[in-house]
């Protein structure tokens, strides 16, 4: 059974027990009293914090030098741990570094708390690391913690593998990956086998990526629906609040997480353990639409018509794919800009938002054009819809000119900033669309602006894609108003 810690960060012992109220009001089972952020602690304090608290509680002085406020010297420390030790708390966290000694002054007694023996590291480390400090908890501890700062969702998914390879050894244990990549590791602690999952109260984390108590325990109560977009980077989306919102308004409980996998790390042994975690479905973005073709066991229609996938559906052993920036950018179309027969258009970029745009441009009857800096990957998209590839040197030596210019590249995205449209190439009165919605205005647009052209973001894209996704994970229709207003929000 996985216990729901509460950490407070209080600087007083009247805070701790307010604090502590609300936290099993919100459906904590445990308190952790973070001792080290009690102004002025002393013994006096430590055991009026631990009557503040009506419940299960866990002392912890955490150290400077594991993330936390103390910086008690090494005889003053072990001290006042030794006064932690016998004032009437559940459980002790130990740092399995430093407090060894301590562990040892209270070992064998009938009085001791349990022990939870921790180590916290900053920085992602290697398995072997992470095991190696398990093992080094386990000999002090009755309960082993590990807690690393995750970069990336290999890494978060590194050390959900490390728990469930403890949990089938029958330890007791918590795995903890800290940050917004790491906060996986706390929406599946069940299904981790973490016996100990920390939360906050509301804007106030002991750590990173803490899930504040009511959110973390709609999490444990295996009732929640979970999502998440598959990219690299994922730091600019506003997917998150977008599909959120769409979730509230279903009077649905859930969370939509971004899960960073750098370019190759998104395959298929990655797939399956989030699959196996519980996730519902994920939409996937740069650069792994390709890969998530590949992987899928079953294709939908826009999915193979594009051989690319931006939303993944997992229903009991089958991973199914679709394509819905099809959707997305058709519905864009609509009502904004017609798309004529024999109409001359360029895309430039050839990825898996290119194929996209390039097959509803085809369907509707448009002349289509490729450009990619990496000329062979416009030649393929090109020969996929019956288009042209092009080079910008070609297009000024013919003094080409379209109707519609469509950037489909990752150049103007916020990480990515940028202009991969010539200025020569806008012309007054003709059309520019960005599928890039983050930022809201990017340089192609500005320019596009200052030469008279129609400009469109692709936050609308954005919006009918993830709209799109919604209906075919839960099977209902999403307030779409509500989405678009959220990823308005997001971006301003």
């Amino acid at each position: 059974m996985t216990h729901l810690v509460a950490s407070l960060v209080e600087g007083s012992v009247s805070g701790v027990s307010d604090s502590s109220k609300l936290a099993f009001l919100a459906g904590a089972d445990t308190i952790e009293v973070r001792l080290d952020h009690l102004k002025g602690v002393n013994a006096k304090l430590v055991r009026e914090a631990r009557r503040a608290v009506q419940g299960p509680t866990i002392a912890t002085l955490r150290s400077k030098a594991e993330g936390g406020g103390s910086r008690l010297p090494k005889a003053s420390r072990h001290e006042l741990l030794a006064t932690i030790a016998e004032a009437g708390f559940e459980y002790i966290d130990l740092e399995a570094a430093r407090d060894g000694d301590i562990f040892d002054y209270i070992s064998g007694e009938d009085w001791r708390p349990q022990v939870i023996a921790s180590k916290h590291f900053f920085t992602p480390v290697k398995r072997a690391e992470i095991e190696e400090a398990f093992d080094r908890a386990f000999d002090i501890g009755d309960v082993a913690k590990v807690a690393m700062a995750c970069d990336s969702a290999d890494d978060a998914l590194m050390l959900a593998r490390v728990g469930q390879d403890l949990s089938r050894r029958k330890k007791r244990f918590a795995v903890i990956g800290m940050g917004t990549q790491g906060q996986l590791t706390r929406v599946f602690a069940r299904q981790i086998g973490s016996e100990f999952v920390y939360a906050c109260i509301p804007g106030m984390q002991a750590a990173p990526g803490q899930l504040d108590v009511a959110t973390q325990a709609e999490m444990l109560s295996g009732s929640a629906v979970v999502l998440g977009l598959v990219g690299h980077p994922v730091s600019h989306s506003v997917s998150k609040p977008m599909q959120e919102a769409a979730l509230k308004k279903a009077g649905l409980t859930g969370l939509y997480l971004p899960l960073d996998f750098p370019e190759n790390s998104f395959d298929k042994q990655a797939l399956k353990m989030v699959k196996g975690l519980g996730f519902k479905g994920l939409n996937v973005t740069i650069p792994h639409k390709g890969r998530a073709f590949e992987m899928s066991s079953r294709l939908r229609e826009n999915a193979r018509a594009t051989e690319a996938v931006n939303t993944l559906i997992f229903r009991g052993s089958l991973i199914e794919g679709e394509n819905t920036d099809v959707t997305g950018f058709s519905r864009m179309l609509d009502g904004k800009i017609t798309i004529y027969r024999g109409m001359k258009v360029l895309v430039v970029g050839a990825g898996g938002a290119a194929r996209a745009v390039a097959y509803v441009l085809t369907e509707r009857g448009a002349r289509v054009s490729v450009l990619d800096k990496e000329k062979p990957r416009a030649r393929a998209l090109a020969k996929m819809f019956k288009a042209r590839a092009v080079t910008w040197a070609g297009l000024r030596r013919e003094h080409e000119e379209f109707d519609l210019i469509i950037n489909c590249s990752p150049v103007g995205m916020k990480s990515t900033p940028g202009n991969p449209i010539k200025p020569w190439a806008f012309g007054s009165g003709k059309t520019y669309v960005d599928i890039i919605f983050n930022p809201p205005v990017t340089e192609a647009m500005h320019e596009a602006g200052r030469r008279a052209t129609r400009s469109f973001s692709g936050l609308e894209m954005l919006v009918q894609q993830g709209a799109e996704s919604f209906r075919i994970w839960m099977g209902t229709e999403p307030d779409v108003a509500a989405m678009r207003d959220a990823a308005q929000g997001a971006l301003r």
